[in-house]
């Protein structure tokens, strides 16, 4: 199956591979959970100061996935990526302009599969219900929600060759085709 990555950094190249980054170390942890090395995601949101409810979902999902979930990669140390799906699905609904992004096919040895769309909450207690239905890869209680799913990759990533939306939006339309 091809996996794409939507690069809103502007970071990345074709023909890249991607690795943790490890020895990472601040006044407050010496890198204690993370061993193998973080993501920039999770350089991101891990280290980083908490400032908006972004860091929020992150931090509850993480501790439910350390708590209950150990055998599931972390979020923390994954890159995301999305088959043509949901890239459409994540491009569309967020109106995203192609000056904005790159879209790169990507390749790894392992991912695993989960619904974005559980990744919400407006409480503590609903962010770690929604959490163990993401880890636990159950269905979301909101019917009127189609997954949306995300694919977490385990490092190393090799970045493979930039597709446009043009290329990504007309692929999508023929698997339509075929699948009516």
């Amino acid at each position: 199956m091809k996996l794409y990555h939507i690069d809103r950094t502007g970071h990345l190249n074709e023909n890249q591979t991607l690795y943790l980054k490890e020895n990472f170390y601040t006044d407050t942890t010496n890198n204690e959970y993370y061993k193998e090395g973080l993501s920039s995601h999770g350089l991101y949101y891990y280290l980083d100061n908490v400032s908006n409810k972004n860091f929020a979902y992150d931090v509850i999902f993480e501790y439910e996935r350390l708590l209950h979930f150990k055998d599931k990669l972390s979020r923390y140390q994954a890159l995301y990526a999305f088959d043509i799906n949901g890239v459409m699905n994540f491009i569309e609904k967020r109106e995203l302009n192609d000056n904005f992004y790159k879209i790169y096919e990507v390749d790894t040895d392992y991912y695993e599969k989960h619904n974005m769309n559980l990744v919400r909450g407006w409480s503590h207690c609903i962010i770690s219900k929604m959490a163990k239905l993401y880890w636990k890869d159950e269905e979301d209680s909101d019917k009127s929600l189609e997954p949306v799913y995300e694919y977490l990759l385990k490092f190393p990533v090799k970045i493979g060759k930039e597709v446009s939306y043009k290329e990504i939006s007309e692929e999508y339309e023929k698997i339509k085709k075929l699948n009516n």
